[in-house]
């Protein structure tokens, strides 16, 4: 029960931090998550994971594939913060998944995410939706199985 309300609860932490771009919601549905989730020491274990992925916008911000109104924003490491938690919790189902899979569902989930999150106005991506689209799903084709991997490691968990 917890996985599928922990998926449920990402998406409308996304949600938030795409739409209203404001620390504070997001703070406190993290502040949710550690106070309901079954392993929440264990979790602080998955901050690389964050920083990893918070790292990689980072270079792509820089490189100009993303722009943001005021520089690169705080939301952002948060939404990274929740997304790490997610794949030990809610995206769970991902680690038994050949990496060929764990890659399509990054290639997808991955680029689809930033294009929703430019319709809602949190990015821009001066680039095009097009060549944007195509270089984010070739990353995260990578990136996915990678963070997923990272995940386990950091978990003492066998794959």
């Amino acid at each position: 029960m917890w996985q599928w309300a922990h998926l449920l609860g990402f998406n409308l932490y996304w949600l938030l931090a795409v739409k209203w771009q404001q620390p504070g919601p997001l703070l406190g549905m993290l502040l949710l998550h550690f106070l309901f989730s079954p392993s929440r020491l264990g979790d602080w274990r998955l901050i690389p994971v964050a920083l990893a992925g918070c790292l990689l916008d980072i270079l792509l911000w820089r490189i100009g594939l993303f722009q943001f109104p005021a520089g690169f924003p705080l939301w952002l490491l948060l939404l990274w913060c929740g997304f790490a938690l997610t794949l030990s919790h809610g995206l769970r189902w991902l680690r038994p998944l050949p990496r060929w899979q764990q890659a399509l569902f990054g290639m997808v989930g991955g680029a689809s995410s930033y294009v929703a999150g430019a319709a809602m106005g949190a990015v821009h991506l001066p680039w095009g939706i097009g060549i944007s689209a195509a270089l984010l799903a070739v990353i995260w084709m990578g990136w996915l199985p990678v963070l997923v991997w990272a995940t386990v490691k950091l978990e003492g968990e066998p794959r």
